[in-house]
């Protein structure tokens, strides 16, 4: 009578879990497949006419052992010193709740011991040569410029480093891993505003992109004015993005007159205006998020409005027990 008892309460109390939370994991289905992905160590590479070198970290996907035969989309992080163990964690979560598929995660940049020196490299990585400026057009450039002081000059690489990225580094790292034909470019702040930039200078370059808090009015408005360039040629756009910006961006000094939250606000707007062939838009500006809150939130949601369809089909549902 008590197991019958028992077996009544456990039904009940799954009926009134939702279909999502009754998921198996995917990973469970797979023998020998560990729990989380694996990192490997770091390696260093260089790019002709860039004067620094670049660290990459690689996360492979846990059955990636296991499965000799399978192919997985690849997640490539700008920022890695910041934001790659990010990128690994999301996807640990959302693969083990079979909200997106296993994945390749690569993050590029500056080594974490390099410190903020490293960092800073990003301006130049991610700066479109427009002639010098780093500075935001308008009254945003000239507001800067008058209270913050003017920036030293520094090389603008975005277009040698793109041509690095896709050109050279995915051809020799997917020589070696198992790369699927999906390619995802994930990018915040600046490495936001090089997403865009990549977007329109090398469009179809990437199927899938998350771009978070973008600094899109940098160097003089370079990848607003690129946009109206591109538009005119009537290329086609074969990207889904998914972008993002948090509420307090336009209130604390320094975001507001980078200009974060119109920038992304008119960027994502012409996007959609456009009507570019191929091109998928979703954009959220998140209430009380600020620029550094809101980056995990918008990988964690980018990753699962870019995903949705494949995890659609993952279809790990528990088996029903026998009548």
């Amino acid at each position: 009578m008590r197991n019958l008892i028992s077996a009544a309460a456990f039904a009940v109390a799954a009926a009134l879990v939702p279909a999502a939370a009754q998921a198996k994991p995917q990973l469970a289905y797979i023998e020998g497949a560990r729990a989380n992905m694996e990192r490997l160590e770091d390696r260093t590479f260089t790019a002709e006419g860039v004067p620094h070198e670049y660290t990459v970290s690689i996360a492979l996907p846990a059955s990636y052992r296991v499965q000799p035969e399978a192919r997985y989309p690849v997640i490539w992080v700008m920022d890695n010193a910041l934001m790659t163990r990010t990128v690994v964690a999301m996807v640990d979560l959302l693969v083990s709740g079979n909200h997106m598929p296993e994945a390749i995660v690569i993050g590029v940049g500056s080594a974490d011991a390099e410190g903020l020196a490293g960092v800073q490299r990003r301006m130049s990585d991610f700066s479109p040569p427009v002639g010098g400026t780093f500075l935001p057009d308008g009254l945003n450039g000239e507001v800067w410029a008058r209270d913050a002081g003017a920036l030293p000059e520094m090389p603008q690489l975005a277009d040698t480093y793109l041509d690095f990225l896709v050109d050279d580094l995915r051809g020799e790292l997917c020589a070696e891993l198992r790369c699927g034909d999906s390619h995802t470019l994930h990018g915040h702040s600046l490495g936001g505003a090089f997403a865009a930039y990549a977007l329109l200078e090398r469009p179809g370059a990437f199927d899938r992109m998350i771009i978070g808090s973008p600094f899109i009015r940098a160097n003089g408005g370079a990848v607003l004015a690129l946009e109206e360039r591109f538009a005119k040629t009537g290329k086609a756009l074969p990207t889904d993005i998914y972008i993002g910006a948090g509420s307090e961006e336009a209130d604390e000094w320094f975001l507001a007159v980078a200009g974060i939250v119109p920038g992304t606000a008119e960027f994502a707007n012409r996007l959609n205006l456009r009507g570019y062939e191929g091109l998928r838009v979703k954009t959220r500006f998140y209430d009380g998020e600020d620029h550094y809150t809101v980056a995990p939130r918008v990988i964690m949601d980018g990753l699962k409005h870019l995903f949705a369809g494949e995890a659609a089909q993952i279809g790990s549902s528990w088996p029903r027990r026998p009548q």
